[in-house]
């Protein structure tokens, strides 16, 4: 049989016009999906509202996202190229946490002047896939100790790669320290040190009690903290567990998705 006859106009047997057909869908069922999976989260520097909008799906949703930031400083127009965490929003721009510090800059668009950096270029690298939210009502632990073991044993219990705590975009919770061995300042310079946390921020402080307010904030960072105290009292709040890949065994348990937000 020949490859291409051109007399009875087939390639390998198959009628020409068929076969340019389903090469065309082909292609473009390929590029679509190579696009869906690469450029959901990369927007250009006058794509902010895009990127705005599609950050504050995935922060609803508990995921923590850092993003590469290409642009310029506005202030002397040198380049800026860096990874970082995002950790709040206003009207056309980010809060970017530079990686490997505690040093927070503003991110604006292509056209931007107020923020620190006009932004060329944003990808953002959620620290998950997935992530399952689960709901608790308020504890009490009598010590620090006794809170980060119990947050050690539910990330075990849920076999999760990473496990956060934290509140939703319009209740963050709150962690009160009894009788701490530090200062109000001294416990918000830790929290201040710390990388993957966001918003954070003394709602209180008395005598005996300072009662730290935040978003969203990873066990591992967490477990830095050097923080004594008599009791810790947690209020309701959510405890996000993350997920590289697609968790098993999770009846009961909404599971989000990176694809189901792109």
């Amino acid at each position: 049989m020949k490859i291409l006859d051109t007399e009875k106009g087939t390639i390998a047997g198959i009628n020409l016009i068929d076969f340019i057909v389903v090469l065309v869908i082909v292609f473009l069922a390929v590029s679509f999906g190579t696009k869906v999976l690469i450029k959901d989260f990369e927007f250009g520097g006058d794509e902010m509202y895009n990127a705005i909008q599609a950050y504050q799906r995935l922060d609803q949703k508990g995921f923590l996202v850092e993003a590469d930031i290409r642009g310029k400083w506005i202030s002397d127009e040198n380049e800026f190229e860096s990874r970082g965490l995002i950790i709040e929003t206003r009207s056309g721009a980010f809060a970017f946490k530079m990686r490997g510090g505690s040093e927070i800059i503003w991110i604006g668009g292509s056209m931007g002047y107020l923020e620190d950096v006009a932004a060329s270029k944003l990808v953002f690298r959620p620290l998950d896939n997935y992530v399952v939210p689960i709901y608790t009502g308020p504890m009490t632990f009598n010590s620090s100790t006794e809170f980060i073991d119990y947050l050690k044993a539910r990330k075990e219990e849920l076999g999760s790669d990473h496990l956060l705590i934290g509140g939703s975009s319009s209740m963050p919770a709150d962690i009160s320290f009894i009788n701490p061995s530090k200062s109000a300042q001294d416990i918000f310079n830790e929290f201040g040190d710390l990388y993957y946390v966001k918003y954070y921020g003394i709602l209180q402080s008395s005598g005996n009690e300072v009662i730290i307010r935040l978003r969203l904030a990873e066990l591992s960072e967490l477990e830095k903290l050097d923080i004594d105290a008599e009791k810790v009292v947690v209020s309701r709040t959510v405890l996000y567990a993350g997920y590289r890949s697609m968790p098993g065994e999770l009846e009961g348990y909404h599971i989000a998705s990176l694809e189901d937000l792109k």
